[in-house]
């Protein structure tokens, strides 16, 4: 029930955001004024990626979502997704979205990392140590990015 209640809490507060004056209050929906409106899921999830580097993790998340709604088929999206989700600090929903992100590509070992770092987070460590290490199997180059 306190999930749900938590879910709820951030479903309402990123609608408040949008509804009440807009995610950039320079233009009300989102968008950097610099730049041209993403058109593709991809353009959507590199918008989001930029976002989420500049610290605004719930922007981040409109961003996702809408490139979830013109592709499912892309890791990259759940697992940028997760990673919005570890900055606000809900191992949850992050855990969810890597989940999801395997779920399209079992091997992708951005999303393996994301999960790891999920399951420690909610005390899993013996699993997340597992997955961490077949993680850097994969893609051995993932180490440089990763803090433990």
């Amino acid at each position: 029930m306190n999930r749900i209640r938590s879910t709820l809490s951030i479903a309402f507060a990123l609608l408040m955001l949008v509804a009440c004056k807009g995610v950039n209050s320079e233009k009300g929906n989102g968008e950097p004024v610099d730049e041209p409106r993403p058109q593709t899921s991809l353009e959507w999830a590199n918008h989001g990626t930029r976002l989420l580097n500049k610290g605004r993790p719930e922007q981040a998340l409109l961003s996702y979502d809408r490139a979830l709604l013109l592709d499912t088929t892309n890791p990259y999206t759940y697992c940028s997704k997760a990673s919005a989700y570890h900055k606000l600090g809900l191992p949850e929903l992050a855990l969810q979205n890597a989940d999801k992100a395997l779920q399209v590509d079992p091997v992708y070992a951005p999303a393996m990392a994301n999960k790891a770092r999920a399951l420690r987070k909610l005390g899993r460590e013996a699993e997340a140590d597992s997955l961490l290490n077949r993680a850097f199997e994969i893609d051995s180059g993932l180490k440089r990015h990763i803090k433990k």
